[in-house]
C-alpha cells in the first residue's frame, strides 16, 4: 500500500495529468511547465514507467514523456 501511495502520490498524478493535457517533447520542457528540476523529474518518470504509467520515447535528441495513464480504480478485497 505504500508503494501504490508513492506512485499516485498527489504530485505523481497532477504530473500525468500534466503530461497528458499539455505534451512536452521533451524532459526539459515538462520541467519549465511543472517547476520541477529535470534530475527530479527523470526519477519520477523512470519510477512511474516501471509501473506502466508512462511511456518515455528516447529519441536522438532527448526523451519524451508520454502519460499511458490518468484516471485509476483501485480495489481492495
Amino acid at each position: 500500500m505504500s508503494t501504490m501511495a508513492a506512485v499516485l502520490s498527489e504530485d505523481n498524478r497532477a504530473l500525468l495529468r500534466l503530461i497528458r493535457d499539455q505534451r512536452p517533447k521533451s524532459l526539459t520542457a515538462l520541467a519549465a511547465l511543472s517547476g520541477r528540476r529535470v534530475p527530479n523529474l527523470s526519477r519520477s518518470l523512470r519510477m512511474m514507467e516501471g509501473y506502466g504509467l508512462v511511456r518515455l520515447k528516447r529519441d536522438g535528441h532527448g526523451v519524451e514523456p508520454v502519460a499511458l495513464a490518468t484516471s485509476f480504480k483501485i480495489l481492495i478485497d
